[in-house]
Parts: C-alpha cells; sequence; structure tokens
C-alpha cells in the first residue's frame, strides 16, 4: 500500500513538472513584441494617469488620492513581454545600428512614456546630455510658432542613443515584468472558466470565461488573460517587377545588406524614394561605395513623414475625429495620402547634395529600372531610361505593402477567429480589439488609429486607448475613489429614487 502511494506521489509530481515545463508563464497581460509601440503600451498600463490630457488640479487631486487611499493608482497587474531579441528594442535598436542612424526623426516629444510628454527632454537635462538634442529646422515651421513646445526643445530630434538609453530607463522604473526571449507562433482563445492567470489587477478584462495561450516555437506556452499584438509594420517587401529576375545574391533588401554587402562592391544600386533609401545610400557612401539612388519621383523634403497636423495638439483631436467617422475605404485613402509614398527631412537632404557635390552620388528619378543580363565578371546590368548601367550589387528599400496575414502569428489567429482585412490592415473596433481582450497597436492599428499608428506618437495614443479598455484608470471616474475626473457635482444630480422613496412616504 505504502509504495502504491509513493508511486502516484511521485507521478503527480512528474505530471505536475511537466506542466510547469509546459506552461512557461501565466500572467494578466502578455505584450508581443518589445518595440516603442510595446513599451508605450507596457507604461500606460502601469502608469496611474498621464499629464497629456490632465489639468493642474486634476493632477494634484490624482496625486492626493494615491497618497490617501490604498487600492487605487498604478495598476497591478502582471505583465508578461515576449520577443525573440529578448529584450525591450532589440529590433528597433538592430535597425539603427544597421544603418548607422545616429538621429531619430521624431522630435523629443515623441517617446514611449505615457506618463508625461516632456518625459525623454526632461531625462536629457538630468542626465548633462541636451547637447544630444539637435535642431532639425521644426522650430522654422509657421504653424507651429504658437507652440510653446517649440520654445523649450521638444521639437529637437534626440540622437539614437538617448532615445535607447531613455527607453531602458523608462523600463526599469516601470514595475517588474517578466519578459520571455521567444518567437510567438500561435494563439488559441479559451473559452473556459479554468484559467491559470493570476488574479491581481482587476478590471474589465477580468472576465473568468475567457483567457488566451500563447504558443512559442519552442512548445511553451504562456496562459494570460489579454494580449496586446505589438508586431510593428507588418507585410511583404516591394520589389520593382522589372528587378525580379536579377540573380538573388545581386538583389536584397536593406535589411540584408549587412551580410551581403562586401568590401569589392564597388557601384551600387539604391531603389527607393524614401527616409530608409536615402540611410542606406549614406551606409554605402561612408563605406566608400558609388552610389546611384533610383526613386519613381524627385525626393520629396519634408521634416516627418506625415503633417504636423496629426500631432499638434491644437489639431490632432480634430483630425482624429474626422478619421474615425469615415468609412474604412476612406480611411484607407487617407492613410496612403498622409504618407504621399515617402519623405525625406531637410537634415538628410542637406546631406544628400553634399555627397552629390562630391560626384560619389547620383540620383535618378523618374524612371524605372529594369534588369537586362549579367556581365562577365558578374555584375547586373541594368536599364536606366535609355543608359545601360553596370553595378556589383542592388539594394531595395522601396517599403513594404501592408498586410497584417504575412506574419504567421497573425495568419494563425485569423484562420481561427477572422475579422475583415481592408487594404492589409485588420478591421478591428474603438477599443483596439480584435477579439475581447485581444489588442493591436503600433502599424496594426492604423485604420482606428490613423495615419501616425506606426510612430511613437500614434503608439502613445494606441496605447492610451488600451490602458482604457482594461480599466487600468477606472479609479480616475470613481467618485468613491476621490478620482480626479469623477464629477464633483454628481451628488446633487436628482435621483429618481429618491423622489420616489419621498412621495411613498408622504402618502
Amino acid at each position: 500500500m505504502l509504495k502504491e502511494q509513493m508511486h502516484m506521489m511521485c507521478l503527480q509530481q512528474l505530471i505536475i513538472l511537466n506542466l510547469y515545463n509546459y506552461i512557461l508563464k501565466s500572467c494578466d497581460v502578455c505584450i508581443i513584441g518589445a518595440g516603442p509601440a510595446a513599451l508605450a503600451t507596457f507604461s500606460a498600463i502601469h502608469e496611474p494617469f498621464t499629464l497629456d490630457s490632465m489639468t493642474p488640479t486634476q493632477v494634484n487631486n490624482a496625486s492626493t488620492s494615491i497618497r490617501r487611499n490604498k487600492g487605487v493608482g498604478p495598476s497591478k497587474k502582471n505583465v508578461c513581454v515576449v520577443d525573440p531579441n529578448g529584450n525591450w528594442l532589440g529590433k528597433w535598436n538592430d535597425n539603427f545600428d544597421r544603418l548607422g542612424i545616429q538621429y531619430l526623426r521624431s522630435p523629443a516629444l515623441a517617446h514611449p512614456d505615457n506618463f508625461d510628454i516632456n518625459g525623454l527632454l526632461a531625462y536629457a537635462v538630468a542626465n548633462g546630455r541636451e547637447d544630444e538634442l539637435v535642431e532639425s529646422g521644426c522650430s522654422e515651421i509657421r504653424k507651429l510658432h504658437g507652440l510653446g513646445q517649440t520654445q523649450v526643445g521638444l521639437w529637437k530630434v534626440p540622437s539614437a542613443e538617448l532615445f535607447y538609453d531613455f527607453c531602458m530607463n523608462l523600463a526599469r522604473q516601470l514595475p517588474t515584468h517578466e519578459f520571455v526571449k521567444g518567437t510567438a507562433i500561435d494563439l488559441t482563445r479559451n473559452e473556459s472558466g479554468n484559467s491559470l492567470a493570476s488574479g491581481g489587477g482587476g478590471g474589465g478584462e477580468d472576465d473568468p470565461d475567457t483567457s488566451y495561450t500563447v504558443t512559442l516555437a519552442d512548445g511553451s506556452e504562456i496562459i494570460c488573460k489579454s494580449v496586446v499584438l505589438a508586431l510593428g509594420p507588418t507585410g511583404k517587401p516591394v520589389t520593382p517587377p522589372k528587378l525580379c529576375n536579377a540573380p538573388k545574391e545581386r538583389l536584397i533588401q536593406w535589411n540584408h545588406m549587412k551580410e551581403h554587402l562586401k568590401p569589392h562592391h564597388e557601384r551600387v544600386l539604391v531603389v527607393g524614394g524614401g527616409l530608409t533609401a536615402v540611410q542606406v545610400a549614406q551606409y554605402c557612401l561612408r563605406s566608400g561605395k558609388k552610389v546611384i539612388l533610383c526613386s519613381r519621383r524627385p525626393l520629396v523634403e519634408r521634416h516627418f513623414d506625415i503633417d504636423t497636423c496629426w500631432f499638434d495638439r491644437r489639431s490632432a483631436n480634430k483630425q482624429i475625429s474626422d478619421f474615425y467617422h469615415q468609412s474604412e475605404a476612406e480611411r484607407l485613402a487617407v492613410l496612403k495620402e498622409a504618407r504621399g509614398g515617402g519623405s525625406v527631412p531637410p537634415i538628410y537632404m542637406d546631406d544628400v547634395r553634399k555627397w552629390q557635390a562630391s560626384g560619389e552620388l547620383s540620383l535618378l528619378n523618374g524612371v524605372e529600372p529594369k534588369y537586362m543580363e549579367s556581365s562577365a565578371d558578374g555584375r547586373v546590368v541594368v536599364v536606366m531610361g535609355k543608359d545601360h548601367m553596370e553595378f556589383d550589387i542592388i539594394v531595395l528599400a522601396c517599403g513594404i505593402k501592408p498586410d497584417c496575414t504575412a506574419n504567421a502569428l497573425v495568419q494563425a489567429y485569423q484562420a481561427k477567429c477572422p475579422v475583415k482585412i481592408v487594404g492589409g490592415f485588420p478591421s478591428v473596433s474603438v477599443d483596439l480589439e480584435w477579439s475581447k481582450n485581444l489588442f493591436v497597436v503600433g502599424a496594426l492599428a492604423s485604420l482606428n488609429v490613423g495615419p501616425d499608428s506606426g510612430n511613437i506618437m500614434g503608439a502613445r495614443r494606441a496605447a492610451s486607448i488600451v490602458s482604457n479598455a482594461l480599466e487600468c484608470r477606472a479609479w480616475l471616474r470613481d467618485a468613491d475613489s476621490g478620482g480626479a475626473l469623477s464629477n464633483p457635482f454628481e451628488q446633487l444630480f436628482w435621483d429618481e429614487e429618491d423622489s420616489s422613496s419621498s412621495d411613498s412616504d408622504s402618502d
């Protein structure tokens, strides 16, 4: 009898051990991705409120409530982050390093800290790194002159190193979270109350009948109550049709440039008309190559990839409201029109002109490159208008065609829980929900957030939407908790039930 009991105990322990190895983690919220949009979402979930949209009086009231009332303030949700790089901004930092990018295009007011729009500027000042915020010419834009932000440095652009260090500091200051290095390959919605997710945090997502299982490439699983997809731009890289027949070793996408660009490659053709194409050309030029940059139209010089009206606080709300009240087809047209096929900031165009003057860089526009043949020495012969030119390698920086199903995880979940796809973007709810408690941020949310969805400012806005949907800041509107956004005159409202009781008593 004792022997049988010991055998059963060993068997139970073995089952528990296997279950532990199979289920890697349980949490309230699982964020898939670790770029700026993911960090902005993590910040929004845990910050008790945001200074961006509250008056000084409301901020003071909220701070007082947190000091006096237990149980209100920062969300206690348990968060797990999944990313192949195993650290915040891993892919972002790799792309910047790959191209040797020194400064961001976005101004200092665009960052993942959901608490304070001044956060990056304050970090630079506190650490004596104001010299890493450089003038980009944004302060010369006439329509921005009325903004006090231009006077204090919020429209300067930060160095890539400053931005990265700020984000790492932000991640350290936020509550401890589980960071899982791995690739999510499948997502399943569990319609069962037997969720293994922890019970902390509270909020609207605490539906005992809803949980998700995130399956990683190594077979391990994460059980969670809510999922946030922060996958970055998803789609297929664009290859000009007349170059498709070029030898694969001589035709590469820009993100494979470091692996395939060799010292003996002296003549390089870069194809593309946006900022990435210019950055690729700059990288090749700094490496001693002779470069021709070919685009369908002349390079468009513009500070930002969308008009400032989308993130100017005086006009942004109207732009967003107008956008949301349009049909999906109209929104898609706005997305395409707002970006206009790519543009290049003035500080980059100044550098382009210097390289042109040196004779190392040539610009060709209005022509479509066509591969003809390979020469005897292995170079590719390309027809450029009326000219035949030889190149050692062709680097493509033509952007991507939006297609959310190009991501294996999205494709797998679309097969289980299909939603309408418009122009490559999923049609989600006003709360950015694909299905209950499954949210999308970043470029995936473009149809609901707007043309800046893939930018950091749009990511901040999407993060706030998700945080509100998860009811992380519901206490701010709760009068009983001293919520800073509650109506102070609520007690004066006429209560029909009290009136009926009074009438019946008088009878």
